[in-house]
């Protein structure tokens, strides 16, 4: 498997074309519409001329090459069309015959790629004689060079906007009738905003090209990318895999963070890979210098000291801030502040959020922008100056990853490192983390321990099985997976055939660690085989230990699955441990059949069927909603957790809204801390 490297910010060709293929994870379904249009072009119709219309990082400058590469390698597209692009901002256009030198250079480099060398060196020597010196002379000249291959060309330019303002009014005309001819060139164009031209009666390309708006991505999108990346990264986006399965909140904190900007998003992609925590704010810290160019220019972008002054007040709050504090803390007022405000939601620079008040609050739409605008503009104080790191750890880490990352860097004496700065920002942010369990809103629940405590056994045998099996539990938890693997395999060659049924849990218990450690050691083929192993081994068992090793088989089979994206084969296991142990009365099995129906409404939500989802969240809270067991408890508060938020999702806030006040009418008594903390997030939630 070719892995790829890790996404570039601006500059594209650093990457080749097989590589850039293979990251080219989002906007796929644009892609194959551009390209159908395209195809349904014939030499000598009139052209279907398109145009990609979104703010920066939506992607365009990336659609453009990836269509140069697909009408390149497309046989039918390839026969009939020549892939021409150009610099991102061409700044030398003021004539058209600039323009149309442009698309002769970019031809020779085409001719330089197809090895050519005959027609670039030609178009080299002509390109700035006499022929080219007028407008007209410059389009006739390049239309004769197309002819002569048989093919049209197809002009993949970005920033069309820049060009189309700089020619006069009768030259834009004149392209228009280039564009328009039989057999002519074709224009796919990129732009962040619709073009002026496009909505005035009297302009050249009123109503002229067909767009294409590039939105924000969607969570479901998000993840498709994340999981696409992660498949092509090879074993370092194992890693990845692993997270977005068991801690899907965590995707949807990057989502958050990015705003759904497929570049920015790329990039943060990094952060998941990173399993060492130092190494995590080196990146983060790295990559927000990277950035700094582009979100520079995305603030420079507006150009009046009151649009500014505005987007300062936002940013530097970080909380949703509401109309009339922007007033307070600007000294500008309400009834001029409103239109900005409308202007920056409606470039998707900020979005409007409800707050805990009456009123209505703004923020920076992507999170990661308002972080990195903390760092570049905190005042002197150390408390907003280091705010952006707060803000980006309480984000992205729960609390007792934060706690973790506090012991390790102590242990390793990296604590000793960092700065007071970092250190006060450090434990800022875990005083205000949010617990796991609140964090992972979708959590398919921690992996089993699959450690189980034996009862004393009666028999000599039983008893050495035990204590092998335990020393192959120990040897696990030291590191020593390869010793600990050939104790458990010890443990099954020389206790399969006993028939003492205590002896049976032993071996159960050995095969079942054994599959778990293969999973540890990224050995998923293997890991699956054991478990089915173990499960046909005692399929059939009436005994309740034998029953409970077998579910535990099962739920990490389907989690193993899962990991594995085939998220089919992962419910069909869930589905058949739910029909074998559903109606058992044993609160062991029960907890592990409401685990497998809680990761089944997971996968089903990340599989775009949030009916599905929502109703085996449902069936799971009408099984167990009665239980006094606090492991039951537990789950069915989170199926009435991740129920209210698929809910919200769904754009029905009354039915969220419901939801959470059910569970927290449910459980808001409890003194159990699990189901507190439960009840905390979902209040939170309702108030968010």
């Amino acid at each position: 498997m070719t892995v790829i490297p890790q996404p570039t910010l601006y500059n594209q060709t650093m990457l080749d074309d097989d590589d850039f293929v293979a990251s080219f994870v989002a906007r796929r379904d644009t892609l194959e519409t551009m390209c159908r249009r395209l195809k349904s072009v014939g030499p000598e119709d009139h052209g279907q001329h398109q145009i990609l219309i979104g703010t920066r990082g939506m992607g365009k400058t990336s659609l453009l090459r990836r269509l140069a590469i697909e009408v390149k390698r497309d046989h039918d597209l390839s026969d009939r069309f020549v892939p021409l692009m150009f610099r991102e901002e061409q700044y030398n256009v003021l004539r058209l015959r600039d323009f149309w030198r442009n698309c002769a250079e970019s031809l020779a480099e085409w001719a330089e790629s197809q090895g050519r060398d005959d027609l670039a060196e030609h178009l080299d020597d002509v390109v700035f004689s006499s022929s080219w010196d007028s407008d007209d002379g410059a389009a006739e000249q390049f239309e004769a060079e197309m002819q002569a291959l048989g093919k049209r060309a197809v002009l993949l330019i970005d920033n069309l906007d820049l060009i189309l303002d700089a020619l006069k009014d009768e030259d834009r005309w004149t392209l228009r009738a280039s564009l328009q001819a039989r057999g002519g060139p074709i224009l796919v164009g990129a732009a962040t905003q619709s073009l002026k031209e496009g909505a005035d009666r009297d302009a050249a390309f009123y109503e002229f090209f067909q767009p294409y708006y590039l939105e924000p991505l969607e969570l479901q999108e998000t993840e498709t990318c994340m999981r696409a990346l992660a498949n092509q990264r090879g074993e370092v986006g194992r890693r990845v895999l692993r997270v977005m399965h068991t801690d899907p909140a965590r995707l949807r904190v990057l989502h958050r963070l990015t705003g759904g900007n497929p570049r920015v998003l790329a990039l943060t992609y990094r952060l998941l890979e990173t399993e060492d925590s130092h190494s995590a704010m080196a990146d983060l810290e790295r990559l927000l210098d990277e950035v700094t160019p582009y979100y520079k220019a995305r603030v420079e972008e507006y150009q009046t000291p009151l649009q500014r002054a505005v987007i300062d007040a936002i940013a530097l709050h970080w909380d949703p801030v509401t109309t009339g504090q922007l007033s307070d803390i600007t000294g500008v007022p309400t009834t001029t502040l409103s239109p900005q405000l409308t202007r920056l939601r409606k470039d998707g620079l900020i979005e409007r959020v409800e707050t805990s008040g009456s009123y209505a609050g703004h923020q920076v739409v992507e999170r990661f922008l308002n972080i990195w605008y903390l760092m570049r503009h905190g005042t002197r104080r150390t408390r907003q100056r280091m705010r952006w790191l707060v803000a980006f750890l309480s984000s992205f880490y729960c609390k007792d990853e934060l706690e973790e990352i506090g012991r390790t860097a102590r242990a390793t004496g990296r604590f000793d490192l960092w700065t007071r700065d970092y250190v006060h920002a450090f434990e800022q942010a875990t005083q205000i983390a949010p617990a796991r369990e609140r964090l992972s809103l979708q959590s398919a629940g921690p992996r089993p321990d699959d450690t189980i405590a034996a009862d004393h056994p009666a028999s000599p045998e039983a008893k050495e099985a035990k204590e092998m099996s335990d020393k192959g539990v120990s040897l696990g938890r030291d590191g020593e997976d390869a010793a600990a693997l050939e104790m458990f395999e010890e443990v099954i060659a020389h206790y399969s055939d006993s028939p003492d049924p205590q002896v049976k849990k032993q071996v159960a218990r050995a095969m079942l660690n054994k599959g778990a450690r293969l999973g540890q050691a990224s050995d998923p083929a293997a890991e699956i085989e054991t478990y089915d192993a173990l499960i046909a081994r005692h399929d059939d068992s009436d005994a309740l230990p034998l029953q409970e090793l077998v579910a535990r088989a099962m739920l990490n089979k389907g989690v193993t699955l899962g990991q594995a994206s085939d998220p089919a084969a992962e419910i069909e296991t869930y589905d058949a441990l739910i029909a074998r142990y559903g109606d058992s009365d044993a609160l062991p099995l029960q907890e592990l059949v409401a685990r497998a129906m809680l990761n089944k409404g997971v996968t089903l939500g990340q599989a775009s069927d949030p009916a599905a989802e929502i109703e085996t969240y449902d069936a799971l809270i009408a099984r167990y909603g009665d239980s006094d067991a606090l492991p039951l408890q537990e789950l069915v508060a989170r199926a009435m957790l991740n129920k209210g938020a698929r809910l919200g999702q769904a754009s029905d806030p009354a039915a969220e809204i419901e939801t959470y006040d059910a569970l927290i009418a449910r459980y808001g008594d409890s003194d159990a801390l699990p189901l507190q903390e439960l009840v905390a997030w979902a209040m939170l939630s309702k108030g968010a």
